[in-house]
């Protein structure tokens, strides 16, 4: 692939094929192609993993955490040693995408057609997302069908945004390695795939995901099998950190060991936990609040699933105390087999990080 920028195709021809119907593929049972790459680039560490679909497990056969890059080594260089070296294959690679440049919508339009309503959103995206529509890319999936309001029938409509300037440093990263990207997704649609495959019924009941990310976290809902709420809130490991630091004197290492490990915690760390996840238990119920105010949902959101860098059980615990819930991680190693030479202790130490990754890996093309 070139990277002499008079030879680049336009943005919206790159973009054919990467965004094509992306929020609309969790409403949809598709298949996946046999064997694809997945990458999740985060902030603290990226997930590298080559994945294949069996009839009732997911086959990992490589998985590599490439950890705190130095903030001044590009990310393609980071990751030119797994891809260049055909550890992976720069073929179809996926990847996730989220922060504030990515922005999810949940509106009510009067019912018509699918044709229609692509028609519809050139003209009325722009009164529900903060940016130009010129600045952005952006997808939909109908939500549902048929409902019926005072002002007649009503659809609900997933609206999808991710503005362009968040998106082409994800797309140069992976032209300078060479690959072709085949999907690009967002974080928190990745997890909720994750949820349906690892947790069918909860995914048919009405729970919550809270992605937690280095700087800010995304809060998601699905009731009935459907996405139907999604918020970023802005906490992230890095206060976690942060008020540990604080608290306690602990280098960034030995935090990492904390929670990687799920080591037992003196009296000090877990009140500096449960004072930093104050904030975080505040806004999830405002979040709530919010959710069941604008939907009329009257049914309790019953349990929610924590993904990201930290599942230790005392943060689970003060959550769940918080917000009077069932707070959980999810099961994914009982339905995932991997390769010999796949370290089984890797995965379990990182297991938190696999749903944004996993539910890429599952997503159709």
């Amino acid at each position: 692939m070139s990277n002499d920028p008079s030879k680049r195709l336009p943005l919206s021809q790159q973009l054919s094929g990467l965004f094509r119907g992306f929020s609309s593929k969790l409403l949809q049972k598709k298949t996946i192609p046999t064997k694809v790459t997945v990458c999740d680039l985060g902030r603290m560490q990226t997930v590298l993993l080559e994945l294949e679909k069996g009839p009732d497990h997911l086959f990992v056969h490589r998985i590599d955490i490439i950890k705190n890059a130095p903030k001044d080594q590009k990310p393609s260089l980071v990751l030119k040693p797994f891809l260049d070296g055909k550890k992976f294959r720069k073929d179809g690679v996926r990847v996730a995408l989220k922060g504030h440049g990515v922005v999810i919508r949940f509106i009510r339009f009067p019912k018509m057609k699918v044709e229609d309503l692509r028609s519809a959103m050139k003209y009325e995206a722009e009164q529900y997302i903060p940016f130009e529509l010129n600045d952005v890319v952006l997808d939909f999936g109908v939500v549902e069908e048929g409902i019926k309001t005072d002002d007649g029938e009503k659809m609900e409509v997933m609206l999808v945004v991710v503005k362009r300037q968040e998106l082409e440093p994800t797309l140069e990263i992976f032209r300078n390695l060479e690959c072709r990207l085949s999907l690009v997704d967002v974080s928190i649609l990745s997890v909720m795939a994750a949820l349906e495959y690892f947790h069918p019924e909860d995914f048919a009941g009405h729970v919550g995901l809270l992605d937690l990310g280095t700087e800010t976290s995304t809060l998601g809902i699905v009731r009935d099998g459907k996405p139907r709420f999604v918020r970023d809130i802005s906490y992230g490991t890095f206060d976690l950190h942060k008020r540990l630091k604080t608290r306690s004197d602990l280098l960034d290492e030995k935090i990492e060991k904390l929670f990687e490990k799920n080591e037992t915690l003196t009296l000090d760390q877990t009140q500096a936990i449960k004072e930093s996840l104050e904030g975080l238990i505040g806004d999830l119920r405002v979040s709530f609040d919010y959710y069941h105010d604008q939907s009329g949902q009257a049914r309790p959101v019953t349990k929610l699933f924590l993904s990201g860098g930290v599942s230790h059980p005392v943060v689970l615990k003060a959550l769940s105390e918080g917000l009077q819930i069932p707070v959980v991680s999810m099961d994914i190693l009982s339905k995932i087999k991997w390769a010999p030479d796949v370290d089984p202790e890797l995965l379990k130490t990182h297991e938190s990080l696999l749903p944004v990754p996993l539910g890429l890996g599952l997503r159709d093309e």
